[in-house]
């Protein structure tokens, strides 16, 4: 077929790779012209985000969700998921535990060790200090999901004593006490 030119500018004629390389330059792509599947492995393809900007306390012994802290992300194929957790920890009397999930599944754990607890990060026992700022604690995890939708969460635990998220004062919550957030970012890689 002849190559033609209309009179709106319009060109007919070409056949695919009729063109020569570097004509077409990114320029010239329409928004969302490049699928996910163009895009090469690596490529970020969508990214879910949720923050908490509000305070949490517990003092439970065993690992539990944490209020606010979960993101869900569908998937396709055999792309991957990062998962990114920031997270402001304090606790009184004894240490803590967090850990990341999917759905009910444990990801990115310590290695057993005889009765030892196992965490994805652990916050420190701040001793005596009143004001001290706790732990600012910061995951990031490239997980292996398969193709679906998936819930991740952060849940933490105690040894003893009580857990504040996103809180700095860990003796009392007087006006000298300052406030933080905390957030989970998912990110779907492609594989």
């Amino acid at each position: 077929m002849p190559i033609a030119i209309n009179g709106s500018g319009t060109v007919t004629g070409v056949s695919v790779g009729g063109l020569p390389d570097g004509i077409v330059d990114t320029d010239m792509l329409a928004n969302g012209a490049a699928t996910a599947a163009k895009r090469g492995a690596g490529s970020i393809l969508q990214v879910v985000q949720t923050t908490k900007t509000n305070v949490f306390t517990t003092s439970t012994t065993s690992y539990s969700d944490i209020t606010g802290m979960s993101a869900n992300i569908t998937t396709t194929g055999s792309n991957k998921v990062l998962v990114m957790v920031q997270q402001q920890i304090v606790a009184g009397d004894a240490g803590t535990g967090i850990k990341i999930v999917r759905g009910s599944t444990d990801i990115f754990l310590a290695d057993a060790d005889g009765s030892r607890a196992r965490h994805t990060m652990t916050g420190t026992y701040d001793g005596e200090a009143t004001y001290s700022g706790g732990t600012a604690c910061f995951i990031c995890f490239l997980d292996t999901p398969g193709a679906g939708t998936h819930t991740y969460k952060v849940q933490c635990m105690t040894r003893g004593g009580t857990i504040y998220i996103n809180r700095t004062n860990r003796n009392s919550d007087d006006t000298n006490a300052s406030r933080s957030t905390s957030s989970i970012t998912l990110q779907e890689v492609a594989a």
